[in-house]
């Protein structure tokens, strides 16, 4: 395993265990195809996940990349049960709640990072914060 891969894996569990989560991920976009994948991921229970190709505009993180703002979907969202049907990854991944933000390189959304519950919950500001905080981790990286 690459040395890259292990960082980043090691960021993601280390973001569930700081925000309570029982899952985290990346999708990366790719420029060229218009497409979103999840490339890494902590606290998965299957490998659906890696075979989702999401453009732009659809679904959690094509939402995230398309409007470049961070998502919400917890105890405080209006009729979040069906709108989570709506999202892939909260399907296969059987989560509850979720939160997604946008990783910019050169104020270009080129990733996107989500933590999620299986349970419900509602996310904090600090941990949101500290969500938008590892983003910011990782776009150094991706530089």
């Amino acid at each position: 395993m690459e040395a890259l891969q292990i960082e980043i894996e090691e960021k993601l569990h280390d973001l569930c265990t700081n925000t309570s989560s029982d899952f985290s991920a990346i999708a990366n976009v790719d420029q060229s195809s218009q497409t979103i994948r999840w490339e890494y991921a902590y606290g998965y229970t299957n490998n659906r996940f890696k075979n989702m190709v999401i453009r732009p505009g659809k679904g959690l993180s094509g939402s995230v990349v398309r409007f470049g703002t961070t998502m919400i979907l917890d105890m405080d969202t209006p009729d979040r049960q069906r709108t989570r049907l709506q999202y892939p990854i909260m399907l296969a991944e059987n989560l509850v709640s979720a939160v997604a933000v946008p990783i910019n390189v050169n104020s270009k959304v080129c990733a996107v990072l989500l933590i999620g519950s299986r349970t419900e919950v509602k996310y904090t500001t600090e941990q949101v914060d500290l969500l938008k905080k590892v983003a910011d981790e990782f776009a150094t990286l991706k530089k």
